[in-house]
């Protein structure tokens, strides 16, 4: 007379768990809590073992309150974060009669945790020692590894509804999940869940008295069951013992009392190799009990047909009987025990089982309720073949009970709104499996508000007036008292507007300052009112996105390219309404200095083009994007440029550097290397030209780099005059040594530096080196030039740890030149600077074309503006510099430009020298002005033409 469990063979290790801290129903081993006052613990939150155990300041152990409880109180043991209380307890102070100490898991709330008491070590978890009148009930208790609950000295103790946690495999068939001691007298085991793997379920040592073991679940215990030994006026009644290897009910020594209504259970699929073919008998009772033991409406399920098993039903003063029939007939007992049948699991006999309405009421120590809580009930199906005054109780600890249909739509409708908002439960349409009348609903909606219960008819109405997520419980109970309840899903009660969304982000750095500047970490906040948030999903913007779990977050991303990505939070709340956090991530390369590596020299035919490959200039590595190359041509046979590009892609109408036969020219450029990392050299002349390829250094969106740092030149050396180290023309062949980092603004953990290098009153040809002071073959030629030429370049130098922040320049010429360096920018690790963003090479300025505004030569002393953010790809905003390529194609004057940025003093630097009919080129990193323009001055006494390449920006190191 037990409904179905609400799935199709859950077992009752579940239902008993839910059980457990659900404050199971009624019936003689319940007890109301005393009026006398509680006791409360909570390890969760704010606790004191010191302080009075109130709800505001409550115990943190239960051994706290175990020494304080006195007669009457009720101490709950509540576990919000499902935490289990470690700890062995010791419980040595006892109540009365009238005024009993209760101990008790609190009530489960819907996503809240049983409490679980777990022992330290091997000591048991819980322990009774000389009390009396007393009772713990609705608690989880942890594996002991030797007995779990111990009663010792003690009288008037109750255990009810506790859930035996299982043992790991490895640590299993030891320990007895409860012990009675011989002095102990009137304990009742009721409504507990023993799972596998305890060697026994319950055990009670010679000289025990008035033990009640009822209504008990025991599974697959290793040595015994339910064993009683030597204990007088014991009542073992309607205990459910799956025992497919030792004995499940066994009253041994000279034993007293009764064994009614329990069902033992070989239940064969859990037999394992350690007893394929069992021999201990289901039911055992010793020849000094035998005389004092009655035996009836007992269940000895020992499998029929091929589930039968070769092994004793029952063994009376030590003789084995293999059926009931055979007990009866030579013992008298066992007159209505039922056999020949298999039992396979715990749950609720099946409709029509011999199980149903056939137990003995009258048992002593049987309770009105099963191990679930539930009612004993009438199955109309089934003719009641029991005894007692109602004769409707079941065999074993589960009762079947009717099965109570509640249809999906009787469910709380609408389910979300926007509080307040009225819902309603239907309660017209629940059915039964036994044909029963439906006497009452009862809906508690979860907020705090009583539970509404009325007849079935009209529809229950509540209004939700706070927000909140509830969990509502309905409740339908037929006219016999069997009951169902269903939680359906949770009800959504919102704020007028839904969670605002909030996203930052910064590139991602190392502790001494490093950026990967394609690298982005994403901090989410957490929401307010976050109980209303649903979920959260974070898209970067290159097409790949991310769940994000409750709480704060830190994301972290690694972008495929350089490149500005919109990064999107789009929140979504419990009703369905969104909000957006967006942020713009400027993901782009950190430099990475490289010691001059000469990559190549190689001939170029007329209109030629020289690929380089990715592992020529060292760009092979994560996330290179682009190089910092240095080009000198030599041996040219007729006048052209050269044009440095991305290989794979349409040739760009720039020029990296002019050559003519007869001289040797330098420039440095750089130049995107994606996606296939090789680049190319074209020779637009009509002749063959050799160059010398070497790597400066490399830009990469996925390493740990630099940043720049564009500076107002600060000049380091002027041979002409005082400024620097050395005074007058530096001999050929002879070297000067220029302190960098450390001094003139720039730091002393600066990785590399951007010089402008000037030669002048040179007295033969020649050419300078670059070097870190302290390095062998790692210097960076400079500018060449003829005799009496200024001649110019802006040169990368890395500042090496042997360097001691020091730049070498060396005149290789044979005759003396004077020389002049400005230091116009660094690289260095700190996030502050600016990151690089590549571009394909893009002519933004060409005077005899109009292109970039301009169709006039640049006059001599004079200056032209040029906007060079907000287009080409370069951002509107927070651009810090722009990498740039200088080009007079046919001066007829000799004279230099200065590029540098609007708004500011221009500074008396040479970004690059030309001389009367012969073509110049110069790299120049420009900052940009306040208004993203840069001046370009013609320091010159004649109109030239100017050509300018754009290659790339700086732009400062935001996310945002």
């Amino acid at each position: 007379m037990r409904r179905p469990r609400p799935a199709s063979g859950v077992s009752v290790a579940v239902l008993v768990v839910a059980g457990v801290v659900s404050g199971w129903g009624t019936g003689e081993a319940a007890a109301e809590p005393s009026p006398a006052g509680t006791l409360y613990v909570n390890h969760d939150g704010v606790c004191s073992d010191t302080a009075t155990g109130s709800a505001s300041m409550p115990f943190c152990t239960v051994q706290a309150a175990a020494n304080a409880v006195v007669p009457g109180q009720t101490v709950p043991l509540e576990s919000p974060d499902g935490l289990p209380y470690v700890e062995s307890v010791t419980l040595t102070r006892s109540g009365t009669e009238d005024a009993p100490i209760t101990f008790t898991g609190a009530a489960l709330v819907p996503g809240g945790s049983p409490a679980v008491l777990t022992p330290k070590g091997s000591a048991p978890a819980l322990t009774f020692e000389a009390v009396h009148d007393v009772r713990f009930q609705s608690l989880g208790i942890g594996y002991a590894g030797a007995d779990a609950v111990v009663v010792t000295g003690s009288t008037g103790v109750t255990l009810d509804r506790l859930s035996f946690r299982r043992p790991a495999p490895s640590t299993g068939g030891t320990g007895t999940a409860v012990s009675v001691d011989g002095a102990s007298s009137d304990v009742t085991v009721s409504r507990n869940w023993v799972p596998d793997g305890y060697a026994y379920g319950v055990q009670a040592q010679p000289g025990a008295s008035r033990v009640t073991v009822t209504t008990n679940v025991v599974t697959n215990p290793r040595r015994g069951g339910i064993v009683l030994t030597a204990t007088s006026g014991a009542a073992v009644t309607s205990n459910t013992v799956i025992a497919p290897c030792a004995t499940g009910i066994s009253l041994e020594g000279a034993s007293s009392g009764t064994v009614e209504n329990n069902v033992v259970a070989s239940a064969a699929a859990k037999q394992t190799d350690t007893c394929p073919a069992p021999t201990a008998p289901l039911y055992s009772v010793s020849a000094a009990s035998a005389d004092q033991v009655t035996g009836d409406y007992n269940v000895a399920a020992n499998g029929v047909g091929t589930f039968a098993r070769p092994r004793p039903e029952y063994a009376w003063a030590g003789t084995p009987y293999t059926t009931s029939v055979a007990l009866h007939d030579a013992t008298g007992q066992g007159a209505h025990d039922i056999d020949g049948l298999n039992v396979p699991t715990t749950a609720a006999p099946p409709e029509h089982s011999a199980l149903v309405d056939s137990a003995d009421a009258d048992a002593p120590g049987e309770l009105t309720t099963d191990i679930d809580g539930f009612p004993v009930v009438d199955d109309p199906l089934v003719d009641d073949t029991g005894s007692g005054p109602t004769a409707h109780h079941d065999r074993g600890a589960v009762e079947r009970q009717d099965s109570i249909t509640v249809p999906g739509d009787d469910m709380p409708s609408p389910s979300k709104g926007v509080a307040p908002f009225v819902t309603s439960v239907k309660t017209d349409d629940a059915t039964t499996s036994w044909g029963k009348s439906i006497a009452t609903y009862s809906v508690d909606f979860g907020d705090g508000s009583a539970p509404v219960t009325r007849a079935p008819g009209a529809p229950i109405t509540h209004t939700y007036t706070t927000p909140g997520v509830y969990a509502p419980a309905i409740t339908v109970t037929d006219a016999d008292g069997s009951s169902r309840t269903v939680w359906p899903a949770a009800v959504d009660a919102g704020t007028a507007t839904p969670p605002a969304a909030s996203l930052s982000g910064a590139l991602v750095t190392t502790a001494d300052g490093q950026v990967d500047a394609g690298d982005a970490s994403f901090t989410v906040a957490q929401p307010a009112n976050a109980w209303e948030v649903a979920y959260r999903v974070l898209t970067f913007g290159d097409g790949d996105h991310e769940n994000l779990a409750d709480g704060p977050q830190k994301i972290e991303h690694q972008y495929p390219a350089a490149g500005s990505y919109t990064a999107t939070l789009t929140q979504t709340d419990l009703l369905g309404r969104t909000t957006t956090a967006k942020v713009t991530v400027h993901a782009a390369d950190a430099f990475l200095p490289v010691t001059a590596q000469h990559d190549a020299e190689r001939t170029i035919p007329a209109h030629g083009v020289l690929k380089l490959s990715a592992a020529t200039v060292h760009a092979d590595s994560d996330g290179a994007d682009a190089a910092r190359l240095q080009i000198v041509t030599s041996g040219a046979k007729a006048r052209g440029t050269l044009t440095l590009y991305t290989d794979g892609t349409t040739r760009p109408g720039t020029s990296t550097v002019g050559f003519e036969p007869g001289r040797t020219v330098s420039n440095e450029a750089t130049v995107k290397v994606t996606p296939t990392g090789a680049v190319d050299l074209y020779n637009g002349s009509s002749g063959p030209v050799t160059v010398n390829v070497a790597t400066l250094g490399l830009q990469s969106h996925a390493q740990f780099g630099r940043t720049y740092h564009p500076a107002k030149p600060i000049r380091l050396l002027d041979t002409r005059g005082t400024t620097g180290s050395h005074t007058g023309a530096v001999t050929g062949g002879h070297s000067v040594t220029l302190t960098v980092s450390g001094a003139h603004g720039v730091p002393a953990d600066a990785n590399a530096v951007v010089l402008n290098v000037v030669a002048t009153a040179t007295k033969g040809s020649g050419s300078l080196t670059a070097s870190p002071a302290g390095t062998v073959n790692s210097g960076v030629a400079g500018p060449y030039w003829t005799t009496g030429q200024t001649a110019s370049a802006q040169i990368v130098v890395p500042l090496v740890p042997l360097s001691n922040g020091k730049v070498v320049l060396r005149n290789n010429s044979k005759s003396s030149a004077h020389l002049v360096a400005d230091v116009v920018g660094w690289y260095g690790p700190t996030a502050s600077g600016a990151t690089f963003q590549p571009v394909s090479p893009v002519r933004i300025l060409n005077t005899r074309t109009g292109s970039g505004g301009r169709t006039a030569k640049l006059g001599a002393h004079a200056t032209l503006r040029l906007k060079v953010t907000g287009a080409h790809g370069v951002p509107a905003n927070a651009v810090s510099a722009v990498d740039l390529n200088l080009t007079v194609p046919s001066p007829t004057g000799s004279g230099y430009l200065v590029a540098y940025a609007d708004g500011t003093t221009r500074p008396d630097v040479h970004s690059a020298d030309y001389t009367s009919g012969h073509p110049a080129a110069g790299a120049a990193l420009v900052k940009v002005g306040t208004n993203g323009e840069i001046d370009l001055y013609n320091a010159g006494s004649t109109a030239v033409d100017v050509d300018i390449d754009l290659l790339g920006d700086y732009s400062l190191n935001t996310v945002g």
